[in-house]
């Protein structure tokens, strides 16, 4: 029988190190994001959604204007003459809106913006 070979010089073990103290770096402290009040600024939601178009994401342009207009919908639909659940079925994932309907969809939410202030 063979027999194994080992080192002369041992590994150390966790139990031999000793253990210091260690500082971890200071963290600053994070800001809380409370999208509601992104959401109420539309020049922001401009701002976004233009940077959108210029990333070629439309994915992200119907989440954002999604979001923008979940609160007033029906409002929304009355003034533009597009119904309800045009509106939703355009800004679902599986809608497909032309320039021209989500042009008017922006144009009216943009004026019942400027009637809330």
């Amino acid at each position: 029988m063979t027999r194994k070979k080992i080192l002369k010089k041992r590994e150390k073990l966790l139990v031999d190190i000793p253990i210091t103290s260690i500082s971890a770096p200071k963290i600053k402290k994070l800001k809380t994001i409370e999208p509601r009040k992104f959401f109420q600024d539309s020049t922001k939601v401009g701002e976004a959604l233009l940077q959108c178009l210029v990333d070629n994401d439309t994915d992200s342009f119907i989440d954002i204007l999604d979001e923008y207009l979940r609160i007033n919908r029906s409002k929304l639909a009355k003034k533009s003459g597009i119904g309800r659940s045009t509106i939703q079925e355009i800004l679902s994932k599986k809608g497909n809106p032309t320039l021209k309907t989500i042009a008017k969809i922006v144009h009216f939410s943009t004026i019942s913006d400027s009637l809330k202030k």
